[in-house]
């Protein structure tokens, strides 16, 4: 119960590959990240019993720069948060990502976060400083009727910002081919920042997209091609800094 289940610590160039993960709601994360790491994969792990709390993780890289992660082909159920990609407070960036094929449903929060990012105060050997794109593609998010609800309800995945001035400042995010399905009190997704939202379907009896300020602005957005299906908003787009632009085109709402 004192420890996470797998541990990442100064670790590079390593695959976690079909494992059963079952964290026996002991309070333990799956797989976390505790200190830097980069050129990681997770690929076609199951993961369970890690819904002792919202804020168990499944996979968690918070406090530490992580880039160049591969998080492919998993399945999640019943876990607090189903990925913590970064930390609260704009300190861990995750950077030069993919996370895709991945189905996670029934997480009493967040099925995926990508956290804000700070300016960076230090850049580890080897982390890109340029600019990157960090893709979230053909998953499927599902939330049900054990997702919290009032204060700590939560989207289905949630982008933040990157960094507003020097490295990583560039950088940007691709989010398409996703299933989003269900939220019994929040939007499918929020987002912030720089992004392209696109071919992905929406089902919801509430709302369905919003990009909106949260822990930083919004930038460039891109929002075409999606299908959406919701009784609450359908796309609903605020906040946008001076120069940037705001795009939703060719939806079918």
């Amino acid at each position: 119960s004192s420890h996470n289940t797998i541990r990442l610590a100064n670790s590079s160039h390593v695959v976690i590959r079909r494992l059963e993960v079952n964290g026996r709601r002991l309070g333990g994360f799956g797989v976390s990240a505790q200190g830097p790491a980069h050129h990681i994969t997770i690929d076609d792990n199951v993961f369970y019993g890690l819904d002792s709390d919202q804020q168990v993780v499944a996979i968690s890289t918070t406090g530490s720069a992580t880039w160049n992660w591969i998080i492919r082909r998993n399945h999640i159920s019943n876990a607090g948060t189903g990925m913590y990609l970064g930390n609260s407070d704009g300190t861990s960036p995750f950077v030069a990502g993919i996370v895709e094929h991945n189905v996670i449903r029934d997480t009493i929060g967040y099925n995926i976060q990508i956290k804000h990012q700070v300016p960076w105060a230090s850049v580890p050997t080897g982390m890109p400083t340029g600019a990157t794109t960090t893709i979230v593609r053909h998953n499927v998010f599902s939330k049900s009727g054990n997702s919290s609800t009032g204060a700590n309800a939560r989207p289905n995945l949630l982008i933040g910002d990157v960094p507003p001035s020097g490295p990583g400042a560039a950088n940007d995010f691709a989010i398409y081919g996703n299933f989003f399905y269900q939220n019994p009190s929040e939007a499918l997704f929020q987002g912030e920042g720089r992004m392209a939202l696109y071919n992905n379907v929406f089902v919801a009896t509430g709302s369905a997209v919003r990009v909106q300020t949260h822990n930083g602005s919004v930038r460039d957005v891109r929002i075409f091609n999606n299908t959406v299906v919701a009784q609450g908003d359908g796309i609903a787009v605020s906040g946008g800094v001076a120069g940037s632009t705001q795009l939703v085109r060719g939806n079918a709402v």
